[in-house]
């Protein structure tokens, strides 16, 4: 699994696009979303890139390059959506390096007065990335690319507008009223999404081969 997550970085990291977004759309937040929490801001990016990342691999496998390589490797169909499930605590690790060095020099050289290392933010982020990789990995392992950007379209638009109503509003927001990040229920039911989550893709990805 980690000759797949060393190829899945190359892969990322190899592509211009991919890194021009990376660096460009840490500041983009920053300067443009001024009405949020500090720590609201750190919790919405390093969601962000851990989904951005986990979802890369999808994209090359799509186009050629992933799967050139993955057919390579003496690896079982099962194994492989282990892996991507597994994998979004790799690249969780590495958003958190990788935002925190950025937003440590934004407020550093005082461009921006920002939340570089939060940890009640990471612990808080991590559920919620599970949440959201249960409900998106389904639909790319299974359905065409085409179906799966709308349904990953429509999964980034419910995360946008609940963080954006929950930075804006504060404590009278509809996230903080419903209490999603607060207390272990929350956590539990992300947990049991996240194995249910990953039973479907091994059936569904089974089913995909016949």
């Amino acid at each position: 699994m980690l000759a797949i997550l060393k190829k899945d970085l190359i892969l990322l990291f190899s592509n211009k696009r991919e890194i021009l977004f990376m660096i460009f759309y840490i500041p983009f937040l920053v300067f443009t979303v001024e009405s949020y929490d500090p720590k609201i801001l750190y919790f919405t990016i390093i969601i962000f890139f851990t989904y951005f990342m986990s979802l890369s691999s999808f994209y090359h496998d799509v186009d050629g390059k992933g799967k050139y390589i993955l057919n390579s490797l003496p690896i079982t169909g099962k194994r492989i959506v282990v892996y991507k499930y597994i994998s979004i605590f790799a690249y969780f690790i590495i958003s958190i390096v990788f935002v925190g060095g950025y937003l440590w020099i934004i407020n550093t050289i005082g461009l921006a007065t920002v939340d570089y290392f939060n940890i009640e933010m990471i612990f808080k982020a991590i559920p919620i990335v599970m949440l959201i990789i249960s409900t998106v990995f389904p639909a790319y392992i299974f359905f065409e690319p085409r179906i799966a950007r709308i349904v990953n379209m429509l999964v980034s638009v419910v995360f946008i507008v609940g963080l954006m109503n929950l930075g804006y509003v504060g404590e009278k927001s509809l996230v903080k009223m419903v209490g999603i990040l607060e207390g272990n229920s929350p956590v539990y039911l992300c947990i049991i999404a996240y194995v249910v989550s990953l039973i479907l893709s091994m059936v569904l990805y089974q089913k995909k081969d016949l």
